[in-house]
This record gives structure tokens, C-alpha cells and sequence, in this order.
């Protein structure tokens, strides 16, 4: 088992310890560097990894001992100095929209204008209201490269949420080559990583009506997985009619990570129900209630028992007689 593979599944057992940071922050900011924030729970990941798992106890350590030192480093008590301060949000979103030649100015106004509405929505609004922390969003348009149409905004409130559908409806099209979803989710994935942001969940939403032919399909999934092992989830938007099968072809090559789903529009007149529906499904409030502060104690006395068990493990000499 690759690391990147360990990496993934720990990053599992360590959401919830960090789900409850979040809640517990409250909203209030913290001055946790981003960057310095992801490199450090990717070096716990490592630290915390006892070789090949060798029996139950240090692998009960390795997993209680991360999750633990993600909870820290969410609540900032292990902040790294920083030079600027990252705002926690409840989820980043980075809205990656097809603009290739396949598209005509009319079918892109319908998917600018179903971008736009899905933000009025009433629903959606309250949603985001209910988000811990918010929704930080932004748009980038593809073709055969990518560009952030729509810069980081963060999204707390109705009046926030009209104000970046008003920056939606503001831009104009920026290109109409080929259709490189390979490098638009790359494009994504740096956005995600270089935002000022620090979210419970890391979604890229990316729409379109065809196949990859920038690069290959392998190239496709390589810059999928490539995203999903940095804890990235990537959901789909198909607008079928132009090719066949196409919700299929974004199963298997474009969407993934936990929970990750497709949701297709059977053309552009009905785009907009579509984004409506899917962004509704991104944005909805985490269904576990906020566990009371005692979980949060009871999560670090456990960590303070797994770097125990680490340090004995590490103490104690192999065994090299056995295989």
C-alpha cells in the first residue's frame, strides 16, 4: 500500500475529530496558515505511521493519534506562524464551468444565468446560512486551459450569496477552445490549495456536454485521483445530448472522493434545475449535531494514549526473526 493510499484512508478516520474543532471554533479565526495547516496533518500522517501496521495497537494509535492532532491543528493550538490569517468555512467550492467551442453563446447564458439562480435560491441561502462558518466559492471557466472567472468570495448569508450570483452574471466568456477537463480540475485543485480558506470539505463542481480531448482519459483520471488523494471531492454535471453515454463517462473518469455523485442535465434548457439541485446537495449542513466539548477532551486524552503507544512502539526493538 502506497502512502498516498494510507494517506487517504486516515483521512477518514481524522474528519470527524476535525468536524468537531470546526463546530466547537465557532466561527471565531484563527491565525492557522492554510498551507502550513494541510502540510502539517499530511507530516502527522507520516509521523503517526508505524511501519507496515504491524498489530491492532499501533494501528488503533496511528488513527486515534491523527485524528487527534488534526482536532488540535483546527482549533489552532498548534498554529505555525503565519502571515496572513485563514478564515474556517464549512466547505470550499470551486464551480468549474465548461466554455469550449461545443458551446454557443445562448447555451452559455443558460449556464451562467443557472449559476446565478441557484445562489438567489431561498433554499440554498438558508442552507449556506447553516453552513458552520460559511461557504467560500469561487467560478473558473475551462475550455483547453482555465481561468478563475470569479474570485474567492465568502458566502454566510442572502445578501452575501446574491452578491456573488451579481459577480456571475458580471462576467463574460472568456474562451472557446477544446475540452480539457484534465486541466481544469489541476486549475481547480491549485485554488483550492492557495485560497485563504480552510474548509471541512474541498469540493470541485465541474459541468460540461463532452468527453476530455485536450489529453487522454488516463491523464483525465491521473488529475482526478491526484485530487481526491489530497482529500479534494469532485462532483459531476453532464449536459447530455452532444455525446452519448456522457453521464457514464464522468463516473468513470471524472468524478470521486468520499460521497462524490453526478447529477445530469438532459440539455441546457434544464441546466439550471440541475445546478440548483446539485449545488443544494454540496452546500447542506453536516447531519451530525455539534458534540459537546467533553468529546473533544475525551479525543485528546485518547491522541495523548496513541503518541504513547507510538513512542513505545518505536522504543521496542523489531523482531528480525520473523519475516
Amino acid at each position: 500500500m502506497s502512502r498516498f493510499q494510507i494517506r487517504t484512508k486516515l483521512r477518514s478516520a481524522c474528519s470527524q475529530a476535525k468536524y468537531v474543532a470546526l463546530n466547537t471554533l465557532a466561527m471565531r479565526q484563527t491565525d492557522t496558515c492554510q498551507e502550513s495547516f494541510r502540510k502539517s496533518i499530511s507530516r502527522a500522517t507520516l509521523n503517526f505511521l508505524p511501519t507496515y501496521f504491524q498489530n491492532k495497537y499501533t494501528r488503533r494509535a496511528t488513527v486515534i493519534g491523527l485524528g487527534t492532532a488534526s482536532a488540535v491543528l483546527a482549533l489552532g493550538t498548534l498554529s505555525p506562524s503565519a502571515s496572513f490569517a485563514a478564515t474556517i468555512v464549512g466547505t470550499e467550492l470551486v464551480l468549474s464551468v465548461d466554455v469550449s467551442g461545443s458551446i454557443t453563446s445562448s447555451e452559455f447564458n443558460l449556464q451562467r444565468k443557472g449559476y446565478a439562480n441557484a445562489f438567489r435560491n431561498p433554499t440554498i441561502q438558508n442552507q449556506i446560512a447553516a453552513l458552520p462558518g460559511g461557504l467560500a466559492a469561487t467560478l473558473s471557466y475551462w475550455s483547453t486551459n482555465a481561468v478563475q472567472s470569479v474570485p474567492w468570495t465568502l458566502i454566510s448569508d442572502a445578501a452575501s450569496a446574491n452578491k456573488f450570483a451579481d459577480a456571475i452574471e458580471a462576467v463574460s466568456r472568456p474562451s472557446s477552445g477544446n475540452t480539457g477537463i484534465a486541466n481544469a480540475i489541476t486549475f481547480a485543485q491549485n485554488l483550492l490549495d492557495s485560497n485563504d480558506f480552510v474548509g471541512n470539505k474541498r469540493i470541485i463542481d465541474v459541468s460540461g456536454d463532452g468527453r476530455e480531448n485536450v489529453k487522454s482519459d488516463t491523464a483525465l483520471r491521473a488529475a482526478r485521483d491526484n485530487a481526491v488523494n489530497a482529500g479534494i471531492i469532485i462532483n459531476g454535471l453532464p449536459i447530455l445530448g452532444s455525446s452519448a453515454n456522457l453521464d457514464t463517462y464522468y463516473k468513470d473518469n471524472v468524478i470521486g472522493g468520499s460521497d462524490s455523485f453526478v447529477i445530469a442535465a438532459n440539455n441546457f434548457s434544464t441546466f439550471g434545475d440541475a445546478v440548483a439541485q446539485k449545488i443544494g446537495r454540496e452546500v447542506a449542513p453536516p447531519p451530525n449535531p455539534v458534540p459537546e466539548p467533553l468529546t473533544i477532551l475525551g479525543s485528546l486524552a485518547a491522541g495523548s494514549f496513541g503518541v504513547a503507544l507510538r513512542r513505545k512502539y518505536k522504543q521496542t526493538p523489531k523482531d528480525t526473526t520473523k519475516a
